[in-house]
């Protein structure tokens, strides 16, 4: 079968436009156990034994015995750990070998490992035996070392254990060899030598070159308490969470995330908790932020505060109307000032608060503006698309309308802040095309890494770049794991095509929107097979032109740039349900033929004096 071939154009015109911020590129970091157990070197899960316990077992989730016969007790005892809450009590009353375990963990090739150990015992001291190894039980073990627990206080144990392959599904397990009580507080495997924070993880991330991070949510700051994300990493609790039915964590806490901040020169976003916190609270933890900075000598950032998440939908713990979302920024803002000099306010902007039964909707937008608007720099909305279709054509022709509704859902926005007398910034504090991910579905809410989200991103970053210079902000859901760029799964990393699509785009921003003239055919009706958006640079002229069909290749001439480009760089699907990956690029001599599903960078140079 002949390949379809379709012809468009981009034509460079006279003039200079808005420049589009850097910070469209921003992103999410919502601190849920998903994206928490991705940030940390710890291989094991649920290391703090946050409760409940299993009914049939005594042990905190995620942990099993070995045997269903086995001679011991466990029990979750609630207020006994470091930090207040529960920890893990395991008696062996006869003096057999007893076992607890978790199983799926993951370890790598000739990988030393550190496990660390907060324990205590009852009446005398408790030997125990700690070990890795398969999952087949007849197989031989890969480690195992012994300690004696021999304190009646919390203390820190350590060991080292080994493993001589690769595995996915490999047993971590804790022995006591004799008869005695032994309770645990948190138990810990890193590979020796390894920080808090997964070093991969943290490298995967610093070369993306994050613009901005929004965090700790989401959803999640609904509940989320700042001040137990801060001081020493071992008496941060895990709890049990409200919002999300798993565990609220703090081990990457406020301290790790100011710090990533800084140390990668991105633009800190704090998602303000007004559900269960209190004005007290967040202006505390506003002057915390400036008390770091200030501590280490550095000049204070501009911080984007927001002031909540969804409060405007019924499916958030801390529903309110519109008259109660003004009166919490009228008592939040002022303590979250107070606190940080250079904070920058962003409160929700979506044109309503939704009903409940016996209480209709509340025009949130239209309070706000008119009773609040003194009170906050940016008005945000949160967007996410996506429809299912059989065709191909017709899922990608969705791609592409998702994209045109968020960009007129933006500009009315800005056209509503505008006639109210605002000079407020707009943002987008959570976006993406959302068509898998659920709760129940056993997947750690991940959405396919196919050409369908690659090209909506694309097309997204040209829509807001275009809504330059009201659009301030735009956080894509999500960095880690969750929906993310980034993935790590038990401590194997992978990057997503989000992640080289990010990359494709960073150089250009900020950049000058630069005029031009798009001709394209359309691949349905009022949709343009072809998109295409120009940037400036101090140095560069950067064209990127994306080929949105999933049938038709097509031939795309350039008017008014200079006939060969400096740098040339493509990503193409070999299908709608493939992701995007690089791939040679072809001869661009004034126009470049664009295979179906692919996106293209040109890079002009204006340091020789070309553009």
């Amino acid at each position: 079968m002949s390949q379809l071939t379709n012809t468009a154009s981009v034509d460079l015109l006279e003039g200079s436009g808005p420049v589009a911020p850097a910070a469209i590129l921003g992103t999410n970091l919502e601190i849920v156990t998903e994206t928490h157990t991705a940030l940390l070197s710890d291989r094991l899960d649920n290391p703090k034994f946050c409760g409940p316990a299993d009914p049939r077992t005594g042990l905190a989730d995620g942990w099993l015995m070995r045997g269903n016969h086995q001679a011991m007790h466990c029990e979750l005892i609630e207020g006994m750990s470091l930090s207040g809450n529960a920890s893990q009590l395991v008696h062996n009353y006869v003096g057999a070998h007893n076992t607890i375990l978790q199983t799926g963990r993951v370890v790598k090739q000739d990988e030393h490992y550190e496990v660390e150990l907060w324990a205590k015992v009852r009446h005398h001291p408790v030997p125990i035996e700690i070990a890795l190894g398969p999952l087949a039980v007849r197989q031989p073990e890969y480690s195992r070392a012994a300690v004696v627990i021999d304190a009646s206080y919390w203390k820190r144990y350590t060991v080292r254990l080994h493993s001589p392959c690769e595995d996915n599904t490999a047993v971590f397990s804790i022995t006591l060899t004799g008869a005695g009580v032994l309770l645990l507080d948190q138990i810990h495997l890193r590979p020796v030598g390894a920080p808090i924070v997964h070093p991969d993880v943290q490298a995967s991330i610093r070369s993306l070159q994050l613009t901005g991070l929004r965090f700790p949510g989401g959803c999640a700051s609904t509940n989320y308490r700042w001040k137990l994300g801060t001081g020493p990493v071992h008496l941060r609790p895990s709890l049990p969470d409200p919002i999300n039915r798993k565990r609220a964590e703090y081990d990457f806490g406020t301290d790790e995330y100011l710090a990533m901040c800084h140390e990668q020169s991105i633009q800190p976003f704090i998602t303000i908790n007004i559900g269960s916190g209190t004005p007290q609270e967040a202006g505390e933890w506003a002057a915390y932020c400036a008390e770091w900075f200030g501590e280490r000598n550095l000049p204070l950032p501009e911080i984007y505060f927001h002031m909540g998440n969804e409060q405007y939908g019924s499916w958030e713990s801390s529903h309110m109307d519109a008259s109660m979302y003004v009166e919490a920024l009228r008592v939040y803002v002022p303590a979250v000032r107070s606190g940080y000099p250079r904070a920058r306010i962003v409160a929700l902007g979506e044109p309503f608060c939704s009903g409940v039964a016996g209480y209709p909707a509340s025009p949130l937008r239209q309070t706000v503006l008119e009773e609040a608007k003194a009170l906050f720099d940016v008005l945000s909305i949160n967007r996410y698309k996506g429809q299912w279709y059989a065709e191909p054509a017709d899922q990608m022709c969705n791609v592409v309308d998702s994209v045109a509704k968020i960009a007129r859902d933006l500009t009315e926005l800005v056209e509503d802040i505008r006639r109210s007398g605002s000079n407020a910034g707009v943002a987008l504090t959570e976006w993406n095309y959302w068509m898998q991910a659920s709760h129940w579905d056993g997947g750690r809410f991940a959405e396919p890494d196919d050409v369908q989200h690659g090209l909506f991103y694309s097309g997204m970053i040209h829509a807001l770049a275009r809504l330059a210079p009201a659009m301030e902000v735009a956080n894509f859901y999500h960095l880690l794991n969750v929906m993310g760029m980034i993935r790590n799964d038990g401590g194997s990393l992978s990057e997503t095509s989000m992640a080289d699509l990010y990359r494709l785009y960073r150089p250009a921003f900020p950049g000058e929107v630069v005029p031009i003239e798009l001709r394209s055919p359309e691949m349905g009706e009022g949709i343009a097979s072809v998109d295409a958006i120009a940037l400036r640079t101090d140095d560069s002229l950067w064209l990127y032109a994306a080929n949105r069909s999933p049938e038709a290749e097509s031939v795309v001439s350039f008017g008014g740039f200079p006939e060969i480009p400096d740098e040339a760089l493509m990503m193409t699907a070999a299908d709608y349900k493939s992701p995007l990956r690089h791939a040679e690029a072809p001869t661009v001599r004034g126009h470049v033929t664009l295979p179906p599903l692919t996106i293209i960078r040109l890079r002009y140079s204006l340091l020789s004096g070309t553009g």
